[in-house]
């Protein structure tokens, strides 16, 4: 498949078992009388009309083997530091997150996000949510395989487009968008949108 082709061996497979531990772990034990693709459906309704979503987050030891994986990098941008910018704004928090995007080159480029946010007491809690926000890795191997796929699927096309133009979807948005597109829960792209877009950014 040209998709894993692309992504590489080694990163396809920590990819193929994430999504078959997220199955046979988290889908099975809380939608024990489904199918695995009913399964997927209701879990999409679930994230999508739940305010908290923690509950779905994956399992300590599969976040240790995710991020000390490869495939981490190639999916995400990282935040590389964070830091809160004094200002003369008394209702404004400002900061800055730079983060490192790993190309298809095995180079990191570097981006610098600049934002104000109304005023935040507590900047230790948000330096920690920060660092644990990932951004789209525009520039990797991920996202070129993704734009390989999405010559075959709608929904992986319309996800590269819109991404493409307003940056990363919210995740109870992208739930939403899934469940009204009527998707096959089979399919082989659409269960690795899940995962990355969905499952590891919780």
């Amino acid at each position: 498949m040209k998709f894993e082709k692309i992504l590489g061996k080694e990163d396809s497979e920590t990819l193929t078992s994430i999504v078959t531990e997220f199955e046979n772990g988290f889908l099975k034990t809380n939608y024990p009388n489904l199918n695995i693709k009913k399964a997927y459906a209701e879990f999409l309704i679930d994230i999508e009309s739940k305010r908290k979503l923690n509950w779905a987050k994956p399992t300590e030891i599969q976040l240790k083997k995710f991020n000390q994986s490869n495939l981490k990098n190639v999916v995400y941008g990282i935040p590389d530091s964070i830091w809160i910018v004094d200002n003369q704004k008394k209702t404004r928090t400002e900061y800055r997150v730079r983060r490192k995007y790993l190309n298809t080159k095995g180079e990191y480029k570097i981006r610098t996000l600049e934002a104000t946010i109304p005023k935040i007491n507590n900047n230790d809690s948000l330096i920690t949510t920060l660092e644990n926000y990932y951004d789209i890795n525009y520039f990797g191997k991920y996202r070129e395989a993704l734009n390989t796929a999405s010559k075959k699927n709608k929904f992986v096309q319309k996800y590269i487009e819109k991404t493409q133009e307003v940056g990363t979807l919210n995740i109870r948005l992208i739930a939403e968008k899934m469940t009204s597109a009527n998707l096959d829960f089979d399919d082989y792209f659409t269960k690795r949108l899940i995962i990355t877009e969905i499952v590891y950014r919780l």
